[in-house]
């Protein structure tokens, strides 16, 4: 079965965006849903979708993103933007590898808020190359920050979708990507 054709009771009523794929509840590899959030009904994701739509020019939706990216670069996006919900599946102390969902159960284990298997935990990435609770804030703590990294590779990974159909790869679009900034530069020599 296709990842757009799975659905959970989190997701049930929302929009499908055509060749994008959802994420259910975890992390298996797909254009998570904790986009949402970060786009604000998709808005990036669809004026990705135009852009190929009208000229079929990966060129086009690669300004497109460049634009979203900037924008979390420049810390122009409020953290509480960025909180990803995920289902739990098992108690904290039944998970052996360390998740970011795995951070988030521990870090609500911390404040009290035990949650068990089949409920959620919504938290912001702030430094996802740490292994600990210090990963994650949880969306009901102070957020002030967020991991530019992390969220810039899921809307690099959601333009890889979208232009997939074009043969275009994350590695074309990080070079695309690269070349605006690089044209940026020369314009302040």
């Amino acid at each position: 079965m296709s990842p757009e054709k799975i659905r959970c009771e989190c997701h049930a009523g929302r929009e499908d965006v055509p060749g994008i794929g959802y994420s259910i509840c975890d992390e298996r590899g797909y254009l998570p849903d904790v986009l949402e959030p970060l786009i604000e009904d998709r808005d990036a994701i669809k004026a990705e979708i135009r852009a190929v739509d009208s000229s079929r020019d990966p060129e086009a939706v690669c300004e497109e993103l460049r634009s979203w990216v900037d924008r979390l670069e420049r810390g122009a996006v409020d953290p509480s933007e960025l909180v990803i919900t995920n289902r739990v599946s098992k108690k904290r102390e039944d998970y052996s590898q360390s998740t970011r969902s795995v951070a988030a159960l521990e870090r609500a284990a911390d404040l009290g808020l035990a949650r068990a298997p089949g409920q959620s935990v919504s938290y912001v990435v702030v430094d996802d190359a740490k292994q600990s609770r210090e990963r994650v804030k949880l969306a009901s703590e102070e957020l002030d920050e967020y991991d530019t990294g992390f969220y810039r590779e899921l809307l690099v990974r959601a333009a890889a979708s979208v232009l997939s159909p074009l043969g275009w790869r994350e590695s074309d679009i990080e070079q695309e990507l690269g070349q605006y900034t690089e044209s940026s530069l020369a314009s302040f020599g």
